[in-house]
């Protein structure tokens, strides 16, 4: 049920055809009709109003085999846009996209390093300072200056119910780079703030515009340098009762028969990409003397399983051990969550789910001990965060400028899910 009280800017017969407009990204007068059920007066009345106000533009007609041409709308800048942010341990991205889905665009700013540098808490200040230098430079260009209707930032942490929604104008009660990202959007935007746990936001970009758009449950398991799931069940986010569902580097590890002490992070060390990495690093020094199989001092993860792959295939037995290892593990953690919550499909996140021999002999060592487990690699792969941060944004922006006739949200949003090019710096 959806807030009448935060969509007072329109009145509801505007908001009927924006919400339309919005679904259908252009529209017609005929059109509007059929799809509203609103008198002709009242459609005329209102698209009036909505092109007055700028909340919609004409865009060329529409001349169809048998009646009358009429004129083509759209919706225009007036309207306003949502961003999501990706603010992770060592890059920030930013997304944003205008509230019909057509336009959207993205940047990415990183530290460099691969999957052997250290982990950091948050990027470091040159990173923030490029990234808010950005995020101005986009919320005062003049198609968006003060229209900006919702932000999500997505963050690597577990976001408890008291920490779901920040304020811009409350910067100075954060710290590091969140602090810095509200500071810059202070003078831009008014409303709340919404926080959402990074590996939640990747589950709800496969859900909604990924690999699981067609099933109603998923757990989205990310492997990276660090370890954690998203869970949707039916098509709802579980977070837990303290924002901490899916928080497999807490499971306590090892429980083997014998083990003295199980160690709080252990299944995260187990499973993460770094493990993988680090291993066939080891097994090559030993053999060579050399710590890869390039002249790249940090390989992408990517790169890294490819060489194992290729290695298995010359017949090396190290790697075959820890390829195999490896994929034993990760089977068994994607088992694990689909006894717990049994969903229609658990994806691979992370540069690993980009790999599909991995995926494949995931689900192959998972088969003998689950029968209906389904394993699929991310369709979205690295931009999963982000994109996830940027639907609920714009979910969010049309349930508060349309409040019960935020019907539409949905199209938008697979208008987004066409890739957008990625812009690092």
């Amino acid at each position: 049920m959806h807030d009448d009280a935060r969509s007072t800017e329109l009145p509801p017969t505007q908001r009927h055809v924006l919400s339309h407009t919005l679904g259908h990204g252009s529209t017609t007068r005929p059109r509007l009709l059929a799809a509203t059920g609103l008198s002709k007066p009242s459609v005329n009345d209102a698209v009036s109003f909505l092109e007055k106000a700028g909340y919609v533009r004409r865009n060329g007609r529409h001349v169809p085999a048998t009646g009358k041409p009429a004129v083509v709308f759209e919706a225009a800048e007036e309207v306003g846009w949502a961003l999501g942010i990706d603010l992770g341990s060592s890059h920030i991205e930013l997304m944003a996209v205008d509230l019909a889905g057509t336009d959207s665009t993205h940047v990415s700013f990183a530290e460099p390093g691969g999957p052997g540098a250290a982990r950091p808490r948050e990027p470091s200040p040159p990173v923030v300072e490029r990234a808010v230098e950005r995020l101005v430079a986009w919320c005062a260009r003049p198609d968006r200056l003060r229209r900006l209707r919702a932000v999500t930032i997505a963050v690597p942490q577990i976001v408890d119910a008291g920490r779901r929604q920040v304020s811009a104008a409350d910067a100075d009660r954060e710290r590091g780079a969140l602090a810095a990202l509200l500071r810059a959007l202070a003078d831009h935007y008014e409303g709340p703030v919404r926080l959402e746990n990074n590996v939640n936001c990747s589950a709800v970009a496969e859900m909604r515009i990924g690999v699981g758009a067609e099933v109603p449950s998923l757990a989205y398991l990310q492997l990276g340098v660090g370890v954690g799931a998203g869970i949707i069940n039916e098509g709802r986010l579980v977070r837990g009762a303290h924002g901490a569902a899916g928080e497999l580097s807490r499971l306590p590890f090892p429980w083997a028969d014998g083990a003295e002490q199980a160690s709080r992070y252990a299944m995260e060390d187990r499973l993460a990409a770094s493990r993988l990495v680090d291993s066939y690093r080891s097994g090559r020094s030993g053999r060579s003397g050399r710590s890869g199989s390039s002249g790249d001092a940090n390989p992408s993860v990517g790169h890294v399983v490819r060489s194992i792959l290729a290695d298995v295939a010359a017949g090396s037995t190290e790697a075959r051990a820890v390829y195999d290892g490896y994929v034993r593990d990760v089977a068994r953690a994607c088992v694990a969550l689909a006894a717990v919550v049994d969903p229609d499909l658990v994806v691979i996140g992370g540069e690993i789910g980009d790999v599909p021999e991995v995926v494949e002999a995931v689900q192959a060592a998972a088969r003998p001990l689950h029968e209906f487990l389904v394993v699929s690699g991310s369709v979205i792969g690295e931009l999963a965060t982000v994109f996830g941060a940027v639907v609920l944004s714009l979910e969010e922006a049309h349930v508060k400028l349309l409040g019960e006739h935020a019907v539409h949200a949905a199209a938008a949003v697979d208008r987004l899910g066409a890739r957008p090019s990625q812009a690092a710096e």
